[in-house]
């Protein structure tokens, strides 16, 4: 069957469905059974983050249509987390293994089906509008349409969330990009635009941020509902005003298993697709209320300025003009930039001041307040503290960022450093960092200057002291400039009113003098 007549053959087969019932007769399946049960399979849940609302729907809708007589198997976490898990679940469609399942566009290339890299183009669809315009649209049907003769039948499109650059030292211009790896999902178009920006693509899949943490990787494409529901920490950094692409789901099921329903059973997949579909339109996509949260656990949201966006532009109109001279995805192309352009983009972000970094603070220059040249007054020498979960929780902060541990903090004529081990659970004390099973070491966390006047100390990143100590790949993790007032009693040092951060573990116990 012809993807692009599946929804003019529905109406037909709702209305001879009904003429079936009305005369009595019940439908039942080429196999001669009345109840049948579809293997479905999806990379990670059916909603696992909250705002998969097509997904979601689609589920639903395939047992309450059918009223039960089409049960439903979802298989979870397919490929467990491999970076071709996705492509390989288009494969598993078109082969029959499993009956359906929601890919989305940026998973067929790789699986051998061409046409629908337009979807993907950089910076392109970069609104929840236009999204819910391409799925709702007639645009749909010529994304669909591609899957024809693939093995694929499409039944329909649905709204997925937006992808930015996560990144552990935010990505903002052509020259943050040089060099830096990033994570892509098994995309070819994905892996183009990085190469155009200057940097290098690896092809990772759920394991990424441990290799952020590791110092491994820069930074991913992701969307901020996913990095809140999984915990994630380590690419705090978020390019705000850039929408890299959508991630647009695809619901589909296997070509043989849908030739071998009856028309009534088909008409109930056509029917649970369109519901799917229009969910995933009619939903509120809440992104503030996540960067918000997210803001909670010490994620910063840097807008990129006017010439650095006009600069990624210029280098990924390569990409754009391959997509635009294939001869299957260019014709779609031209018509998805007249539907994005009509609706507007990028996604806007409304989160608070403090959680927004000005390009300045987010290459380490501080809060855009003057610095005093002169060295901080506290007096050179190591000191250390313990902190435990229950500390942070009496402080009211979150532990989401790991404040948790044994920190030591070494000031030695004007420079410092911060370093930890971790104290009862290793994963989640200093910063989330993931330890080897037996610690040998004191990960440095930060480094830099310390200035100011007075009972002031302004803790100042720098990059470059932070790689000599450690080796790290520059700019490592700048951290903004943030200040606090500290108070040496004996050999307790005592730190409050921090300032230009909202989380430190400076402020919840005295560190103590130990040499």
């Amino acid at each position: 069957m012809k993807v692009r007549s599946i929804r003019i053959w529905a109406a037909l087969a709702v209305a001879m469905a009904a003429l079936v019932s009305c005369g009595g007769e019940e439908a039942v399946d080429k196999a001669g059974g009345d109840t049948i049960v579809l293997r479905i399979g999806t990379i990670d849940g059916v909603n696992n983050n909250g705002q998969s609302f097509g997904p979601q729907a689609f589920v639903d809708a395939l047992s309450e249509v059918s009223e039960g007589r089409l049960q439903v198997e979802v298989i979870e976490s397919y490929g467990e987390g491999a970076a071709d898990s996705e492509s390989d679940l288009v494969a598993a469609i078109a082969s029959g293994e499993l009956d359906g399942g929601w890919p989305s566009t940026r998973a067929f290339a790789v699986a051998g089906i061409s046409g629908l890299e337009a979807v993907e183009a950089p910076m392109t669809i970069t609104s929840y509008e236009a999204q819910k315009a391409l799925v709702s649209g007639p645009l749909e049907a010529q994304v669909i349409e591609h899957l024809d003769g693939s093995g694929v039948v499409g039944l329909g499109l649905s709204v997925g969330p937006l992808r930015r650059p996560f990144a552990s030292a935010p990505l903002l211009g052509p020259e943050d990009w040089m060099g830096a790896s990033f994570r892509v999902y098994n995309s070819p178009v994905q892996a183009d635009v990085v190469r155009a920006l200057g940097g290098e693509p690896v092809n990772i899949g759920f394991g990424w941020i441990d290799e952020v943490r590791a110092g491994n990787l820069r930074g991913a494409e992701f969307d901020l509902a996913q990095y809140w529901t999984n915990n994630a920490t380590g690419a705090d950094f978020v390019t705000s005003n850039v929408v890299l692409w959508p991630k647009v789901f695809v619901l589909s099921v296997s070509e043989d298993r849908f030739d071998s329903l009856s028309e009534e059973q088909r008409a109930w997949l056509v029917e649970a697709a369109n519901r799917a579909g229009e969910a995933s339109v009619e939903a509120t996509y809440d992104e503030t209320s996540v960067a918000r949260d997210l803001c909670d656990r010490g994620v910063r949201f840097v807008d990129a300025s006017p010439d650095q966006l006009a600069a990624m532009s210029e280098m990924l109109t390569p990409v754009i003009d391959q997509i635009a001279g294939d001869p299957i995805s260019g014709p779609l192309l031209a018509e998805i930039q007249v539907l994005a352009a009509e609706h507007g983009g990028p996604e806007a972000l409304d989160v608070p001041t403090e959680c927004r970094l000005m390009p300045a603070e987010a290459d380490g220059g501080g809060p855009g307040t003057t610095i005093p040249e002169q060295v901080a007054g506290i007096p050179d020498g190591l000191y250390r503290v313990e902190i435990s979960a229950a500390d942070v929780e009496a402080a009211q902060f979150s532990n989401s960022q790991g404040l948790s541990g044994i920190w030591s903090l070494e000031i030695e004529q004007g420079t410092y450093f911060i370093s930890c081990r971790p104290l009862d659970d290793p994963g989640k004390d200093c910063g989330n960092f993931v330890f080897d099973d037996e610690v040998t070491f004191d990960p440095i966390f930060e480094a830099g200057f310390v200035r100011g006047s007075g009972n002031t100390a302004n803790f100042v990143y720098d990059a470059e002291i932070h790689s000599e100590l450690t080796g790290c790949e520059l700019p490592c993790f700048p951290l903004p400039t943030y200040s606090v007032i500290w108070e040496l009693e004996g050999d307790a040092l005592r730190f409050s009113d921090l300032e230009g951060i909202e989380f430190n573990e400076k402020v919840i116990k005295p560190y103590l003098k130990i040499n």
